[in-house]
């Protein structure tokens, strides 16, 4: 599995934990259509939606509540910091809708065990919670992915 996406990773301790919002809210589950070829896995504890490819690409949906209520500058600011703190590098940012709600990815790089990885992070936010949309995998098997974990993504049910 992808190292920054597991259990342990820095974003289960991202800007929601840091900033009090608490527990994957289980009244919404999350509609999303895997890209082709991805293997869906059941909700974990730290995700409500988790689908890989055979090669390790990932594609994990979290939902949580907006708690401190903040927008879409709030959220993906706070995420982004964190990041950069923990070491990745942004070189990409781009604003994307996904069925009628305005979200906002982010695009970044890291090395991880001597291999450049690559990693997604889409933001939404409605006025009762937070979804992110993190793609992650080895750069060279993400770079053949993206495009269609970019039409899962705009597919996600966000209400």
């Amino acid at each position: 599995m992808f190292p920054i996406l597991s259990r342990s990773s820095s974003l289960r301790v991202l800007g929601f934990a840091l900033l009090g919002c608490v527990g994957i809210t289980g009244c919404h589950p999350i509609r999303i259509a895997p890209p082709p070829g991805f293997a869906v896995l059941e909700p974990g504890e730290d995700y409500s939606y988790r689908a890989v490819s055979p090669q390790g690409v990932v594609l994990t949906v979290r939902r949580e509540k907006n708690e401190p209520e903040g927008d879409l500058g709030f959220w993906s600011g706070a995420i982004d910091a964190k990041l950069r703190r923990d070491g990745y590098r942004a070189y990409e940012a781009h604003d994307v809708v996904s069925k009628g709600v305005k979200g906002k990815q982010v695009r970044y790089a890291i090395e991880r065990e001597q291999r450049e990885h690559t990693y997604w992070v889409t933001v939404f936010v409605t006025s009762s919670a937070v979804i992110t949309v993190e793609a992650g995998g080895d750069h060279e098997l993400f770079a053949r992915e993206g495009e269609a974990v970019g039409r899962s993504i705009a597919t996600l049910d966000v209400d």
